[in-house]
């Protein structure tokens, strides 16, 4: 029988790991080295070492739940039902062009539902950290506060909204499943910008930003910041309409309205 988690205690503890894990990326990134990986992302010696420390800590915290990464253990976790799940880096992309939008992921998933997440920015002292049923809070050098939505829906035309790339649309395929017709809402959207990865979402979660488009996401990449998003109080699913399961889905997408979510998969698919 699995233990009862003190969600709220662990939360602390696992915040104070992703603020160390931060400070460590970025004492350490002058001494990175890339290079690429068989699917031609980008690896670094610091997402390895980032992803050492992330693993040993939660295992110091948590012995009896075991620890998965996208660098070090990226598989084996589909039948585990309580386990953390870690992207030391992402964005590494970001991180060799010394350009602050990357990341560091940290979530803890039961039944396949991430039930505690922390979303950091290291480049910019940035944190967003939840855990289900007690909420969710951002801090950075000036501001510690709790997010909740509190924005009205708004249409595609009249919303802000960002894209972590082209990758996964019609323009370019790449690895993706689908050829998303992100350009409709390029052509539609108030403003529409690039983004980095995971800092569009936490965007969201701030009420910077209406609606978040990821065409491409692997469990690392979502897990954190599904459950940040929806204890701000935001619309998650994914870019099909899907709101179960999402950790398993190969796209995500967040917004401060159901009704502009859906809006923006309707133009998507066409």
């Amino acid at each position: 029988m699995k233990r009862e988690l003190n969600l709220a205690k662990l939360l602390s503890l696992v915040k104070n790991v992703a603020t160390s894990a931060s400070n460590l990326i970025e004492k350490n990134k002058s001494e990175a080295q890339f290079s690429e990986k068989l699917d031609h992302s980008v690896i670094s010696n610091i997402d390895i070492l980032a992803e050492e420390y992330i693993r040993d800590s939660l295992m110091q915290l948590t012995p009896d739940i075991p620890v998965y990464g996208e660098e070090l253990n990226p598989e084996g976790f589909d039948d585990v039902d309580r386990f953390w799940l870690i992207d030391p880096i992402d964005g590494t992309s970001w991180f060799k062009l010394d350009i602050p939008v990357y990341g560091s992921l940290i979530a803890l998933i039961e039944n396949n539902e991430p039930i505690l997440g922390t979303v950091a920015i290291p480049g910019l002292n940035q944190l967003m950290y939840a855990a289900k049923g007690e909420g969710c809070f951002y801090t950075d050098s000036y501001n510690d506060v709790k997010l909740l939505n509190s924005e009205s829906s708004k249409s595609i035309s009249a919303a802000t909204i960002t894209s972590s790339g082209i990758h996964g649309t019609s323009t370019w395929l790449e690895n993706g499943a689908t050829p998303w017709e992100l350009i409709e809402i390029i052509k539609i959207a108030k403003s529409f910008k690039f983004s980095g990865d995971c800092i569009q979402h936490l965007s969201v979660a701030r009420g910077k930003v209406d609606l978040a488009i990821d065409t491409i996401m692997k469990p690392w990449d979502s897990a954190a910041l599904i459950v940040c998003l929806k204890e701000a109080g935001m619309t998650v699913m994914d870019l099909y309409g899907n709101t179960d399961n999402l950790i398993q889905s190969n796209c995500l997408l967040s917004a401060n309205s159901l009704e502009l979510a859906h809006s923006v998969i309707e133009k998507l698919k066409s």
